[in-house]
């Protein structure tokens, strides 16, 4: 099974457009008749087979919430302490597919004087020194040692022993969609258009198409098609025209 990514985007248009995603004779065609504006601009009006639409979701914009797990040690003496991070390698422009580290971090306590503190600092200074977890959360804290993901890397996970109680005090969540600043930094878009534009936010709709030569064991190819979106204009319409279109 091979598979093909392609990228668009999309500006929803004043009031002028209605935003009506066309569909024509089982195709739906993007920028058609609704005149959007879609860049890169040599597949505006790319036809895509609606049978051949296997399944499809909508992600409307969301910022990006930073993961928070605060460790609450037990002081002990003479015990060893073991702290287990996880998080994915990373989700990428053109891979979608992450790949787990994990990384054990230990400490063991000296036969007197270990204090809730000093076995913070001990976990702090390991977790802020690795050269993979550096670039992904801060360690910070006294008493807890409390770990925030880092900008673009907000989901991670934190599994201690029963004297390093460990709560998740802020969710987080990813990025859904995309900055426009950060689409054109892919290059998979042209400027003939002017979009993406690099001050706004974009919305997401993924849908796969698979080949007229598929069969039923899979053989053949695969196409992803990403349509990002603004938010404005003829926004609400045109994701409901889309979804009615694409969303399994």
């Amino acid at each position: 099974m091979s598979l093909t990514q392609k990228y668009f985007c999309f500006a929803a248009n004043p009031a002028a457009n209605d935003g009506t995603a066309v569909a024509k004779a089982g195709y739906l065609v993007l920028g058609g008749a609704t005149n959007l504006p879609a860049s890169p601009n040599i597949l505006r009006n790319a036809p895509f087979q609606l049978n051949l639409i296997k399944n499809g979701v909508f992600k409307a914009y969301a910022a990006e919430v930073l993961r928070v797990i605060t460790v609450t040690p037990t002081a002990a003496n003479s015990t060893d302490y073991r702290l287990v991070l996880s998080a994915e390698k990373g989700l990428t422009f053109n891979n979608n597919l992450p790949n787990e580290i994990q990384s054990v971090f230990t400490h063991s306590t000296p036969a007197s004087g270990a204090t809730a503190t000093t076995i913070g600092d001990a976990f702090r200074a390991a977790i802020n020194a690795h050269p993979f977890w550096s670039t992904r959360v801060v360690a910070t804290g006294t008493t807890t040692l409390i770990i925030t993901a880092k900008a673009g890397f907000p989901i991670f996970s934190a599994a201690g022993g029963p004297l390093l109680a460990t709560v998740v005090s802020t969710a987080g969540s990813p990025e859904y969609g995309a900055k426009g600043a950060d689409l054109l930094a892919t290059g998979q878009f042209s400027t003939d258009t002017g979009l993406p534009v690099a001050g706004q936010n974009y919305s997401v709709m993924i849908f796969e198409s698979k080949s007229q030569g598929e069969s039923v064991l899979g053989n053949g190819s695969e196409e992803k098609t990403y349509l990002y979106i603004n938010n404005g204009g003829n926004y609400a319409a045109l994701i409901t025209a889309l979804s009615a279109l694409v969303v399994r």
